[in-house]
Formats: C-alpha cells, sequence, structure tokens
C-alpha cells in the first residue's frame, strides 16, 4: 500500500467524525446523505441491517433512524488509514455505539467501520461504507 498523504488522512478521519455527528444529532438526514457521494453503497448487512445505493435508499434508512431513535451515539476509535492509491482512500476504525429506540428497546453496537473514500471538488465523500462486527450482536 502507498502511505496516505497525512493531509488526506486527517481529511478522512474528520469525515468520519462528522459523520458520527451527524447521526447522533438525530436532526435532518440530509447532514449525513451531504457526507456521500451521489452513487455511494452502503453495506449493513453484516450486522443485520441493509445494503443501500444511491442517495434516495440511504436518505430513506437514516430519515427511519430519525424517527425511531430517541438517543444514540458512535464513539469512534483507533482510525486507520487502511488504503491509498493516489486517488481513493480507505480509513477504518473500531467504534461502539449505543442507542435507545422509541419503544425503549436499547442497542448496543461494537463494529468495525471502513469507508472509502474519494474527493469530490474541495470536499472528501464516502463512496462505499462498510460495518463488520467486532463482537457477537445480541440474539
Amino acid at each position: 500500500m502507498t502511505r496516505m498523504p497525512d493531509d488526506v488522512f486527517r481529511a478522512l478521519s474528520r469525515l468520519m467524525t462528522e459523520y458520527t455527528y451527524a447521526v447522533d444529532s438525530r436532526r435532518d438526514p440530509e447532514n449525513v446523505v451531504a457526507l456521500f457521494t451521489d452513487d455511494a453503497v452502503i453495506d449493513f448487512s453484516a450486522v443485520a441491517f441493509p445494503r443501500m445505493e444511491g442517495r434516495e435508499q440511504i436518505h430513506a434508512f437514516y430519515a427511519g433512524l430519525v424517527e425511531n431513535m430517541a438517543n444514540e451515539f458512535h464513539i469512534p476509535a483507533n482510525l486507520r488509514a487502511d488504503g491509498w492509491d493516489g486517488e481513493v482512500g480507505v480509513i477504518t476504525a473500531y467504534v461502539m455505539g449505543m442507542g435507545v429506540a422509541n419503544d425503549g428497546t436499547q442497542v448496543s453496537v461494537q463494529v468495525k467501520y471502513r469507508m472509502e473514500c474519494v474527493q469530490v471538488g474541495d470536499a472528501w465523500k464516502c463512496r462505499h461504507f462498510s460495518l463488520e462486527a467486532m463482537m457477537p450482536l445480541p440474539a
């Protein structure tokens, strides 16, 4: 792997942080969608959530979170440059997430985020996002 430039690593780290803040704010799902390319793919199938393709499906998923979650937070740690080809950067992180749905159901996950990112104009955006379970999912 070619070494990822420090400024790219910082930009991708900020992108991941902005993602967690946008999700955890539970406000406008467009704040989350804006962090992705128009043709982005999000694949959460490894943790029993859907695979989404494009802005419309991504927006619908996060709109459902806004509607159904009372509280949530995500803590990313151990951010790591995991790939760089001169145009596409891959960053991974371990993430602990907790939340409470409106019906009182508690959610707790320990996952690994993987974001494949590209520069669009002056901004870095995620074009492929996936999760890997780091601990067994609750039954």
